[in-house]
């Protein structure tokens, strides 16, 4: 059993499924001047590649968008004379002022506070368990969401 030696003989053959692959075949691929470190530099220069004309695609469908809006503000600027850059520069600058002059602080309605004072209530009955309090923190965002509408509105709606 392990007396005979094993010899190597110069003709290999291995064999697949539906045919040979020969010595000559092997050692040709085995000789090649490409090795794996070829193969994978290839392959990341064929990835860097792919990305470059992707991304080279995508600014030019970028550039192409952007014409196309520029062409469609310069339309619609035509099609409204009071559309320019001096009416607009005339309302940032209006709007600008009001909120310079309104630069104090806002005053918390009632229903404000006692919603904040729920909140701080709450927090401090379940400091183990601050979930608990959802219901009165959905209200609190409430009543400053309504609070700062109508801030907004103020300040906005006269323009």
């Amino acid at each position: 059993m392990g007396s005979s030696h094993s010899s190597l003989s110069d003709q290999h053959v291995f064999q697949s499924g539906q045919g040979q692959i020969g010595f000559n075949l092997m050692n040709s691929l085995q000789q090649s001047p490409e090795s794996d470190a070829t193969r994978k530099l290839l392959s990341s220069l064929d990835v860097q590649k792919r990305v470059t004309d992707e991304l080279q695609r995508l600014q030019n469908k970028e550039d192409q968008i952007s014409k196309a809006m520029d062409q469609q503000i310069a339309t619609e600027a035509e099609e409204d004379p009071h559309l320019n850059r001096s009416s607009v520069s005339r309302s940032i600058t209006a709007l600008s002022q009001k909120l310079n002059n309104e630069s104090r602080p806002i005053d918390q309605s009632e229903v404000v506070k006692r919603a904040e004072t729920a909140v701080v209530r709450c927090l401090r009955l379940n400091d183990r368990r601050p979930l608990d309090c959802w219901k009165e923190v959905e209200e609190f965002k409430r009543e400053v969401t309504r609070l700062e509408s109508a801030f907004v509105n103020k300040i906005v709606g006269d323009v």
